[in-house]
């Protein structure tokens, strides 16, 4: 019997985090209202913007194509981060929800932040947090609250 054998060694390889890490991802929130019932569950997306500023991202609830008319809490924006800081805001900007290139309706996002393995999810998967407020100009007055955690794949989840 002969047997051979060998093994090369590889080193680890070098992961590339855009500089908005770890703020980025994709996020499973639920939408309360000012009376604490919750409305709406849905993804959240806090992304990179194309030229990989290090102060910028873009947070989206709801699909690209997201319409008012179809889903009437959904946003798309380029927004202001603080990543050592894991937060993010932006006052009255257009909200370009459906992918539009330019809207009247307007959106802001208020004391935004992501904690760091800061719940466990339903799956019983320990995750990192997500907490903000925002209004839409589609609910003039109104304030809405989401809170959710970074989406494990799991089917509980």
């Amino acid at each position: 019997i002969i047997a051979l054998a060998s093994c090369d060694t590889y080193g680890d390889y070098e992961v590339d985090y855009t500089p908005i890490f770890p703020l980025s991802g994709q996020y499973r929130i639920m939408v309360y209202n000012q009376a604490g019932d919750e409305i709406y569950r849905n993804y959240c997306y806090i992304a990179n913007t194309a030229d990989y500023a290090t102060d910028k991202c873009w947070i989206r609830i709801g699909a690209y194509n997201a319409v008012p008319d179809t889903n009437k809490w959904a946003i798309n924006g380029k927004i202001n981060c603080k990543v050592k800081a894991l937060s993010f805001s932006v006052s009255n900007i257009e909200n370009l929800a459906g992918n539009l290139t330019s809207s009247s309706e307007t959106f802001s996002v208020m004391d935004g932040l992501v904690v760091l393995n800061g719940v466990t999810t339903p799956s019983n998967t320990v995750s990192d947090k997500i907490s903000f407020t925002f209004t839409n100009s589609r609910f003039p007055g109104e304030t809405f609250r989401a809170d959710g955690y970074r989406y494990t794949g799991w089917s509980g989840d």
